[in-house]
C-alpha cells in the first residue's frame, strides 16, 4: 500500500513546489511592474502592480504602500479602507491612521478626523499633524482647542520646513509652510469673533512667514476694511483654513 502512495506524495510535493515557485515569480513580476511605474512616475500603473502584488500576497506593508498612492491621487475613499487595515492590524504604524484622518476630513467627516489627530499628534509630534487637529477642530467649532493646536505649531521650529497644500477662495491650491498657516488660523479665529486688531497681526505674522501667502493677504484686505471708522457692517473672512 505505501508503495502505491509514494507516488502520489511526490506529485504532490513537487505541485505545491511549483505553485510556490509560480507564485514567488508573478510577486516579481508585479514588483518590477510596480518599480517601472514608480520610475517612469505613473501610478496607475503602480497601483495595477500592487494590486497584482497582493493577489499572490496579502501584505501589510503593501497595502500601506498602496493606500499612500491612493491618496496621492485624491482617492481618499479607497486610500481610507486600506490605511484603516493597515494601522488597525498594526497599532504602532501612526503614519496610516493619520492618513486615516485625513481622508475622513476630505470626505466631510472632521468628527472623526479630530478623533484620531487626537491619538496621533501626542505619539509623531508632526506639526503637519498637528495643523490637520487645528482645521479639524476649527470646523467642529471647537475654538479653543483649535487655538492651542495652532499655537502649538507655531512653537515647533520645524513647522517652517513642513508645507501643506493651501485652499483659496477661488478654489485654487496654493502650498504654504505650515507655521504660516497656523497663524493665518489663528488670524481667522480672532475674525470670526470680531477681533479685528488681533487678527490683523495674525494675518501679518503669516505674511512675514510667508510674504506670498495669498490667503494672509486676501484676510488682511477684510480685516483693515473692518477697522475703518466708515465700516458699518462685518466681513467675513476671505479665506478659511481647511
Amino acid at each position: 500500500m505505501m508503495k502505491k502512495l509514494l507516488p502520489f506524495f511526490t506529485l504532490l510535493l513537487m505541485a505545491s513546489a511549483g505553485s510556490a515557485q509560480d507564485a514567488e515569480a508573478m510577486k516579481s513580476h508585479y514588483l518590477k511592474v510596480y518599480n517601472q511605474a514608480i520610475k517612469y512616475n505613473d501610478v496607475n500603473a503602480a497601483i495595477n502592480g500592487l494590486y497584482g502584488y497582493l493577489a499572490v500576497d496579502n501584505s501589510l506593508p503593501y497595502k500601506d504602500t498602496l493606500s499612500m498612492l491612493y491618496f496621492s491621487t485624491k482617492s481618499y475613499y479607497s486610500s481610507l479602507m486600506l490605511a484603516e487595515e493597515v494601522y488597525k492590524a498594526d497599532a504602532n504604524n501612526m503614519l496610516a491612521m493619520a492618513r486615516a484622518a485625513e481622508c475622513y476630513d476630505e470626505l466631510g467627516d472632521p468628527k472623526t478626523a479630530t478623533t484620531l489627530f487626537e491619538q496621533v499628534t501626542p505619539k509623531t509630534k508632526n506639526p503637519y499633524h498637528i495643523y490637520k487637529l487645528a482645521t479639524a477642530q476649527y470646523q467642529l467649532k471647537r475654538t479653543v482647542e483649535s487655538e492651542m493646536s495652532a499655537r502649538a505649531v507655531l512653537a515647533d521650529t520645524n513647522s517652517k520646513k513642513i508645507g501643506v497644500n493651501f485652499t483659496m477662495v477661488n478654489g485654487e491650491q496654493q502650498a504654504v509652510p505650515i507655521n504660516a498657516a497656523a497663524a493665518n488660523l489663528l488670524g481667522v479665529l480672532k475674525m470670526d469673533a470680531k477681533n479685528y486688531a488681533g487678527a490683523k497681526v495674525d494675518f501679518q505674522q503669516a505674511l512675514t512667514l510667508f510674504p506670498n501667502f495669498g490667503g494672509a493677504k486676501q484676510n488682511l484686505e477684510v480685516c483693515e476694511k473692518n477697522l475703518k471708522p466708515a465700516a458699518k457692517t462685518g466681513t467675513k473672512p476671505a479665506t478659511k483654513p481647511k
